[in-house]
């Protein structure tokens, strides 16, 4: 009490997170401005994560600190505080400069699965409205099909659009609903307020989120083979991360790529993967889609080791797809 510092130790399954806090005289600001961000001095003593995730969680914990004292919220201190930055270009909730510019249209599954539903009714109508035009080569005023074939088309077609509009005055119906949701729980968020006037209490807040992390790194599971993103053993998980100068023989190098591919990934929803797994996802259609956990409901999923830009994964997926094939023609050849 007398110095203000708090020593916490979390422990779970075999992980543990050792670390202290000092409170400022100014809390839930600070005495001097010089300190403004740090009305609660984290300091991490000591930790069997590696190095990459000790500082993914200590660097946001201390940045959720600073946010607080600027005066958010939690739900907005903690996206604020994340480390896995979005790309530059997202056009989501937030800019890249963190501001509200209103809802956007959302990138869903049920979205791409509409528009590739289009493109085939599309495809559709333009057959249909194919039979009712064609004429019969020689004779452009004979037609190709006889009357009833065309009076059939048309009213395939007018059947399809009228059915079409329906679904599309729904689905318009249901993004407004969405739209305004969204407006209404993003209208509290003044991030012009946000100058450090109004500071929040942190220490709690802090705490809890440090305590959650670890339990959940500890014994969170990866959304696509279902297998612990952690493995049992620290030491082990030491192993995935070893540097490419300790790897002297061709043997270390082979076993520290093979072990890179079980590295645990923490993509911008918070959410954990294993590295293959987590290539594979995003480097095969569908490009840009969510979050494969069931539950996590923060749209479209992004990490900064792979392109943002969808259209950049399609053409290395095509390039990737033509090595094959012509891989797979010269082995049928020789």
């Amino acid at each position: 009490e007398t110095t203000g510092k708090i020593v916490f130790t979390l422990q779970s399954q075999k992980y543990h997170y050792k670390f202290s806090i000092v409170i400022d005289e100014g809390y839930p600001a600070t005495a001097e401005h010089i300190n403004y961000g740090k009305p609660c001095w984290l300091r991490m003593q000591s930790t069997n994560f590696p190095p990459k995730i000790e500082k993914m969680l200590t660097s946001q914990a201390a940045e959720l600190i600073k946010r607080f004292q600027d005066g958010m919220g939690a739900d907005v201190a903690l996206q604020m505080s994340n480390p896995t930055h979005l790309p530059k270009d997202y056009q989501g909730d937030y800019g890249s400069d963190g501001r509200n510019d209103g809802p956007r249209v959302r990138l869903t599954k049920d979205t791409l699965k509409s528009l590739k539903h289009d493109v085939e009714t599309l495809s559709l109508v333009r057959d249909l409205r194919e039979v009712d035009s064609a004429t019969k080569q020689g004779d452009p005023s004979a037609k190709a099909h006889c009357k009833k074939d065309r009076k059939d088309a048309r009213r395939a077609v007018g059947k399809i659009t009228a059915h079409e509009a329906a679904d599309d005055a729904q689905r318009t119906e249901t993004e407004r609903k969405w739209q305004e949701e969204e407006a209404r729980r993003m209208a509290g968020y003044n991030f012009t307020e946000y100058d450090g006037s109004n500071p929040r209490p942190s220490l709690l807040a802090v705490v809890t989120f440090l305590s959650r992390e670890v339990n959940r790194i500890a014994s969170i599971s990866c959304p696509i083979c279902s297998q612990p993103a952690l493995p049992k053993d620290p030491e082990k998980l030491k192993s995935l991360y070893q540097s490419h100068a300790a790897a002297k023989t061709e043997k270390e190098k082979k076993a520290r790529r093979t072990a890179k591919q079980q590295r645990p990934e923490r993509v911008y929803c918070g959410c954990w993967y294993h590295h293959k797994c987590l290539d594979k996802y995003m480097t095969e259609p569908p490009f840009g889609a969510e979050c494969a956990r069931v539950g996590c409901d923060r749209g479209r999923m992004y990490h900064p080791d792979w392109p943002a830009n969808v259209k950049e994964l399609e053409r290395a997926w095509a390039g990737k797809q033509a090595r094959a094939r012509e891989i797979e023609d010269a082995s049928m050849f020789l």
